[in-house]
Formats: C-alpha cells, sequence, structure tokens
C-alpha cells in the first residue's frame, strides 16, 4: 500500500520550470530518501504534496486523496518540516510549543519528551535561538501531534552530530510505529544509513528510484592500490587519482576478475570498498554509467 503516489506531476511558473515530471511512490511504513541537486525541483514537489501551491499537470495523492491547496483535513495527518523554520521571534520556545499543543489539541506529554530529548530551552525567546536550535524546535512541532506521514525538507541542517544521530534515532522508532517518513536531503550518508529507497531528481524530473540495499548491484567499487598501477589494462579499472605512491581507482565489473588481474602485479597494498551513495550520485551527475 502507498501513502504517496505521484504520476507525470508537473509545474511551471509562468515559463519557467518548477518540476517537469515526477513519477514514483511512497509505501506505507517506510523511509524514502529524496535527493538531488539545488534548483532541481524539491522543494517545488514538497510544496505540491502540502497543498501550498497548484500543480500544472499530472496527478498526486496522500492516503488516496487527491492533493489540493489548503486540505485542512489532509494535513492534519502531516508533520512538516521546512528547511529552515520561522517562528514570531517575541516568543519564548514554551510560548510557540503551548500555540501548537493547543491549536492541535494534543497532550502535553509528547512534547515535554521531544523537548528534553532535543535539549531545548523553552524559557528562550525565538529571536534567542541559533539555527540549529530553531531546526529542534521545528522538529519538536513536525513530530508532536503522532503524524501518520512526515515530509522533511533538508532536516539536519544546522544540527550538531550528536544532535543529527539523536533526530536519525527518532526517526527509525517513528518507522517502527507504522509512520511513513518522506525526506529530502544533501547529506547522503544519512540518506544512506536509514532510508529504505530512493529517488533521484534531475533538471526537475524524477527519473531514477532504487532500493538503498540494492547499492551493491551497481558493482560500483573504489580500489586503493600500492604502488599505483600506471599501465593497467584491467577492463573496468579506472584511475582516478595518483599521489605519494598511492593509486585510488574506480571499479565496474565483476569483483573475481579484479582479484585475479591484480594478482599479476607486485602489489604491497590492496584495498576494495563498496561506492558509497555519494561517490553513486556524483556519477550519476556526471553521465557516467552506474
Amino acid at each position: 500500500m502507498s501513502t504517496i503516489q505521484v504520476e507525470g506531476l508537473k509545474k511551471y511558473y509562468g515559463r519557467h520550470r518548477g518540476l517537469e515530471s515526477a513519477t514514483f511512490d511512497v509505501k506505507q511504513g517506510e523511509i524514502f530518501g529524496f535527493v538531488g541537486p539545488n534548483g532541481a525541483g524539491k522543494t517545488t514537489l514538497i510544496r505540491l504534496l502540502l497543498g501550498l501551491i497548484h500543480k500544472t499537470g499530472g496527478t498526486a495523492t496522500i492516503f488516496d486523496h487527491d492533493i489540493e491547496v489548503n486540505n485542512a483535513l489532509l494535513n492534519k495527518s502531516i508533520g512538516y518540516l521546512p528547511s529552515e523554520a520561522f517562528f514570531f521571534p517575541e516568543m519564548s520556545v514554551q510560548g510557540v510549543l503551548e500555540f501548537y499543543q493547543k491549536m492541535r489539541k494534543i497532550d502535553s506529554t509528547k512534547v515535554a519528551e521531544m523537548t528534553k530529548r532535543f535539549e531545548l530551552d523553552p524559557t528562550k525567546k525565538v529571536e534567542e535561538l541559533s539555527f540549529g536550535n530553531k531546526k529542534k524546535l521545528g522538529i519538536v512541532i513536525a513530530l508532536m501531534h503522532e503524524p501518520k506521514l512526515l515530509i522533511l525538507d533538508e532536516p539536519t541542517t544546522g544540527l550538531d552530530p550528536l544532535m543529527q544521530q539523536i533526530f536519525l534515532d527518532t526517526l527509525l522508532e517513528e518507522k517502527k510505529k507504522g509512520v511513513t517518513i518522506f525526506l529530502s536531503s544533501h547529506i547522503l550518508s544519512e540518506v544512506e544509513k536509514i532510508c529504505d529507497r530512493v529517488a533521484i531528481i534531475r533538471d526537475g524530473v524524477v527519473n531514477q528510484v532504487f532500493e538503498m540495499n540494492s547499492v551493491k548491484q551497481f558493482e560500483h567499487k573504489v580500489v586503493y592500490l600500492q604502488p599505483p598501477v600506471l599501465d593497467s589494462k584491467i577492463h573496468g579499472l579506472k584511475l582516478v587519482s595518483e599521489k605519494n605512491g598511492n593509486g585510488t581507482y574506480d571499479y565496474h565489473g565483476n569483483i573475481d576478475f579484479l582479484i585475479k588481474e591484480l594478482a599479476k602485479y607486485s602489489l604491497t597494498n590492496v584495498t576494495i570498498r563498496d561506492a558509497s551513495l555519494e561517490e553513486i550520485f556524483i556519477k550519476y551527475y556526471q553521465k557516467e554509467v552506474l
């Protein structure tokens, strides 16, 4: 069952492209990563899903309901965290939390627990908060009403490494409860760490969606050789850099074949590892074969 279903979704601002074409689905209870460079259309797609702007074409549903502007009933089931959160600057953290708590008619127990977990000082005014603390306040507000769907736009930007890990652990806890999470992020290491699937958007088009546990199927390896094999004729092995007697290579192909071929050389050190999602992502945008 899909929580989000998108088919040929498009958004133009006059003659300017916001989103060219997006087709994908987000399954119930999964953490779905959404990655792409600035200007690719990530935020436009999120605004469409939230009913903040009108679509130009295509279809999209959330919980089997068509997305539409100002759908208050649908939005009650969604927790949203924008890339940059804004609140009334003269209000205290406690005042902001109480405002949302009363508006959503929710119990204070969850709010108190989340405030403590994310180390928010309830006595501070919003205008006194750092960017990271404003982000933590936004996280608590997005989670406080226990939504069925979380839509998160660059959620860990501004958080220190420890708080990033606390946040990711919190998302995994929410997933165990059956919450669906749509995570847009530039930090590919965190996408790789917690997401079940990931979509790549480029120039307004979502044209690559794959399972995170299938990254290995690309047979993309990073190889370190000492000394470097500068005259290598090994098929699929490409020299990336050579420095201080060490060679770094990209490899696409069968690992058994590579090991047999490397055995023909006099090497003092060989390291072979899987490419990270970030390295695969970079290759994708360089128009190289995954």
